[in-house]
């Protein structure tokens, strides 16, 4: 069965992004994820679970000179990237390598132990048999992963990342009990910052980040609010998501 894919503009229509109409589709997460890395120019990332290139190209978009991998399993979605990455102007930028991240390190041997300065990813919400799995291979892969997955994606992370060099992921908040735990037990200078979809409701989402080989103390910041009460997007929310600004 053919793809169909849409074409949707990201960060005030400075990015194009191709994504499939009926897969996975970033959004907020993703972007506010860019914003939170604390990358400068000539730094060297690894994006785990890359997809469609979204978190890696407001990034990229955002701090120039930054030299970019990423990893991802779907075939398809590689394609897609591929073409991402072109269209909006990053070839020689980005590198994409095609592979199963629960296999472990010593899958990826081309790349080189201790050597990025940050590694993000938007892991997915749930492990297998918590959910019915979609029938599109792309949300599949988007919205579960195999059991103790997590786990694994920090043990990876913390191979291939140099010493005082981040690792942040954004995830559901029902998560965060085992994903915090995971994270002070590997890494110092752990922050915290909470998503909320507004004022009302309790926060759904939240941004971790870590420091390898740091002994700082964990850090619960200031959360994020996405919309007020009467439904408008607040001026630093807009500027991330609009305009690109760092968090």
């Amino acid at each position: 069965m053919i793809k169909e894919n849409s074409k949707n503009k990201f960060l005030g229509g400075k990015l194009t992004i191709l994504q499939q109409r009926e897969g996975f589709r970033a959004g907020h997460d993703s972007v506010l994820l860019a914003s939170s890395i604390p990358a400068k120019k000539g730094d060297k990332c690894l994006e785990l679970g890359i997809g469609a290139g979204v978190v890696s190209l407001c990034l990229m978009k955002r701090v120039p000179g930054l030299s970019v991998i990423g990893i991802d399993n779907d075939r398809d979605i590689i394609k897609l990237l591929k073409e991402n990455i072109s269209l909006n102007g990053f070839d020689d930028h980005i590198s994409v390598i095609k592979g199963d991240l629960n296999d472990g390190s010593n899958k990826f041997k081309n790349l080189k132990r201790h050597s990025f300065d940050h590694i993000f990813s938007n892991p997915p919400f749930y492990e297998k048999g918590e959910i019915v799995l979609p029938k599109n291979i792309n949300k599949r892969n988007a919205y579960y992963g195999e059991k103790d997955f997590i786990n694994n994606w920090i043990k990876l992370s913390l191979t291939f990342v140099k010493s005082k060099g981040s690792i942040t992921f954004i995830n559901h908040m029902k998560n965060f009990p085992d994903i915090l735990s995971l994270f002070k037990n590997s890494m110092g200078d752990v922050t915290v910052i909470p998503i909320f979809t507004n004022v009302e409701k309790p926060a759904t989402r939240f941004l971790i980040s870590g420091v390898r080989d740091s002994k700082k103390p964990l850090k619960l910041k200031r959360g994020l609010i996405l919309n007020t009460r009467n439904g408008k997007t607040p001026k630093k929310i807009e500027n991330i998501l609009r305009h690109g600004k760092p968090l």
